[in-house]
């Protein structure tokens, strides 16, 4: 998936020391469905941890992601769902 960073909190750490990456995302595009386009355009929460919550920590706000990872809640005791990033290039 491919989405525009448009808002990241500080880079924190969990007790053990690994770094947790917190982010908003934007993606606009079009996908055919029922025989038409249709717009689609929305935000979306993103995580990382480790070594690519580091390197993410360091791309500025407006740049274009191509991420690779999973969804996911975002805690067991929530239903909101997240993209956890896990690897990620900045589109030039």
């Amino acid at each position: 998936m491919s989405a525009v960073l448009v808002e990241k909190k500080e880079l924190c750490y969990t007790p053990a020391g690994i770094a947790v990456f917190e982010a908003r995302c934007h993606y606009a595009g079009q996908q055919f469905e029922a025989g038409a386009m249709r717009k689609i355009e929305f935000d979306f929460t993103v995580m990382s941890f480790a070594d690519t919550a580091a390197r993410l920590d360091k791309v500025e706000l407006g740049k274009t992601l191509d991420m690779k990872g999973f969804i996911a809640q975002r805690s067991l005791r929530s239903s909101k769902l997240t993209v956890h990033i896990t690897e990620f290039k900045i589109r030039s």
